[in-house]
């Protein structure tokens, strides 16, 4: 199943979630506000499947992070952790995760990886994108 962590104040989750809608995808919402927030397990679970870790998952260029002076690779996980725990808004989202694939922010060719390979090989095909030679 394909879940679907965000922030209600941003369009990107939406955005995600409306793209998943069109192309007949099941999901799950997971918004994430004041009281309820994300969860230890889901930090580490979405921390875990990042291929880059907390360069990944943090959002940089939020004015909290920023004022927090800090390097990232010289903070323990658990500081991390913590500081992504109370302020959700340094987590890039939205998260689109399944058991499987992750995507980290909404990017429409990366979120083609939930679609099936048989439906994407489909859709190059008939776009005339590709061929296949018999």
């Amino acid at each position: 199943m394909i879940e679907v962590y965000y922030l209600s104040n941003t369009s990107s989750g939406s955005t995600a979630m409306k793209w998943l809608e069109n192309h007949s995808l099941h999901f799950v919402e997971r918004k994430i506000t004041k009281k309820n927030p994300i969860k230890l397990h889901e930090l580490k679970k979405n921390l875990a499947r990042a291929e880059n870790g907390f360069d990944g998952l943090i959002n940089k260029r939020t004015k909290k992070f920023q004022a927090l002076e800090i390097d990232e690779n010289e903070c323990s996980t658990e500081y991390l952790i913590e500081i992504l725990i109370k302020n959700p808004s340094m987590i890039k989202l939205p998260i689109i995760i399944d058991e499987k694939k992750i995507v980290i922010g909404f990017n429409e060719r990366e979120i083609r990886c939930f679609l099936s390979k048989e439906y994407r090989r489909t859709q190059l095909l008939d776009s005339g994108g590709y061929y296949l030679e018999e």
